[in-house]
């Protein structure tokens, strides 16, 4: 069984079709959606997908037959230490609990293997400490 992180992107005309029941019951993956959003623009839909490979190609020509624009996501958060300033904002914000606070020293620590990719922190991060990356 595989397991395969995308970025979809939706037009606003799309918003409203059940394009994860669709996944699930057409295809049968399993999805974990990692973060989801909505506005005027359309949608952007962080999900992952586990099954077959031949299960995960067939739901993806789906969705690009239906104008789903898609991006796998290989790259990861990486922290830069020396811009870091171990403000805590990452912690506040991260849906994962990919950075905890070593309670004796008040340094910030980041828990690569929790990461998703989601994004929060690079946004939250005052410095700019966080990148996304290979």
């Amino acid at each position: 069984m595989s397991s395969n992180r995308y970025l979809l992107f939706f037009s606003p005309d799309l918003i409203n079709e059940p394009i994860t029941y669709r996944m699930v019951k057409d295809f049968d993956l399993m999805i974990n959606i990692l973060r989801a959003e909505i506005d005027d623009t359309g949608g952007r839909l962080m999900i992952s997908f586990q099954g077959s490979p031949q299960q995960i190609k067939s739901a993806l020509k789906y969705l690009t037959d239906n104008k789903v624009e898609i991006k796998e996501l290989n790259e990861y958060v990486h922290k830069d230490a020396d811009r870091c300033t171990d403000c805590g904002m990452c912690v506040s914000v991260c849906p994962v609990g990919a950075f905890v606070i070593d309670k004796e020293t008040w340094k910030v620590g980041f828990i690569n293997d929790k990461c998703i990719a989601c994004g929060m922190c690079i946004d939250a991060c005052p410095p700019g400490a966080m990148k996304l990356g290979q």
